[in-house]
């Protein structure tokens, strides 16, 4: 590379981007270019730096050793610009150019519309995609998400912002036909009923099967699925009960029909539940995920809760209070 002659940050961006893609095709599709385009940006970077960066003809992408040290260090400096712009433009009093949200599926149903409606004004480009929660994680480490909203804690990552933002209890949903008289036992309901249950891919899964193993509970499942609207479909319908958690029994609320025909209980007297929080890389973006994490506390207070205590009058806003840190990084609780 001659000297004095600096890599522009749009090519160091497209080639952090060709790195994350693991494809020339996927690259173009992110960057919102044509394929010609970003092998030509990589032939001009390596003509730039001198040397190769990509091992060509290997699917997915791969890096060579000096490719692995420009990923490495153009990460940083790229973070540093986002953390100027970020200082810049809050000290202008004008938002961010851009941020872009990755929710668990369920929050995003239950947030989204209302938390892109609030941050509006702030963004001058908010882009909101929602998943499995291991899905996001991935996005969000690979930089395809700036804040990510769920469940995980991405503990070990260094450089990174948390916000315990609520609780979500653990709920039994079960068909109010199974449901007859005071004297309820969720050992009986399991031994007479088979359950509905998240699949192992969506971490509620995974923890549900935690849950009934502390409370010795031997389930027969019969269904599983990823999507609470069939599940709580299925429950409605008398084939089983579930467990779900406070946001995926919002999820349904908004659907024609709702709780009908289904009785939501408590679950192990609220012992068990599961810390939404939100991770955004320390300093990038300012204020705003603090202001995000407050935003999601209001919507859940004013606007969720009523709706959840129409179908479940014992469900109480202590239920949501994050009473503990969280631990591996700047941890917040709001």
């Amino acid at each position: 590379m001659k000297d004095g002659l600096l890599i522009d940050t749009h090519v160091l961006n497209s080639f952090v981007t060709i790195a994350e893609a693991g494809s020339m095709t996927e690259a173009a599709k992110r960057l919102g270019v044509t394929q010609p385009a970003v092998s030509q940006i990589l032939k001009q970077l390596e003509a730039q730096v001198g040397t190769q960066l990509v091992v060509r003809r290997t699917s997915p992408v791969r890096l060579t050793v000096a490719g692995h040290v420009l990923k490495k260090n153009a990460d940083a400096i790229l973070g540093e610009l986002r953390r100027l712009i970020a200082t810049v433009r809050e000290a202008a009093d004008k938002g961010l150019v851009q941020c872009r949200l990755g929710f668990v599926t369920s929050c995003a149903e239950v947030f989204g519309s209302k938390l892109i409606a609030a941050l509006g004004h702030q963004t001058e480009r908010l882009t909101l995609r929602s998943g499995l929660t291991s899905g996001m994680a991935e996005a969000f480490l690979n930089r395809e998400i700036d804040v990510l909203v769920s469940d995980e804690t991405l503990a070990g990552v260094e450089g990174l912002e948390r916000f315990a933002v609520f609780r979500d209890p653990m709920l039994l949903a079960v068909s109010s036909e199974h449901i007859t008289d005071s004297d309820f036992s969720l050992q009986d309901l399991a031994t007479r009923w088979p359950m509905i249950k998240y699949g192992r891919d969506a971490s509620i899964g995974r923890f549900s099967e935690v849950v009934l193993r502390r409370m010795q509970i031997q389930a027969n499942v019969r269904y599983e699925t990823d999507d609470t609207h069939t599940l709580m479909s299925f429950v409605r319908d008398g084939h089983g009960w579930a467990i779900l958690t406070a946001t995926c029994l919002a999820q349904t609320l908004n659907a024609s029909g709702g709780g009908a025909g289904v009785k939501v209980m408590e679950l192990g007297n609220s012992r068990h539940y599961r810390t939404i929080q939100l991770i955004a890389r320390k300093g990038e973006l300012g204020a705003i995920p603090g202001n995000i994490a407050a935003l999601i506390q209001s919507i859940l207070i004013s606007d969720i809760l009523p709706r959840l205590q129409a179908q479940a009058p014992w469900i109480t806003e202590e239920l949501f209070n994050v009473t503990s840190e969280l631990r591996g990084g700047d941890d917040h609780t709001l």
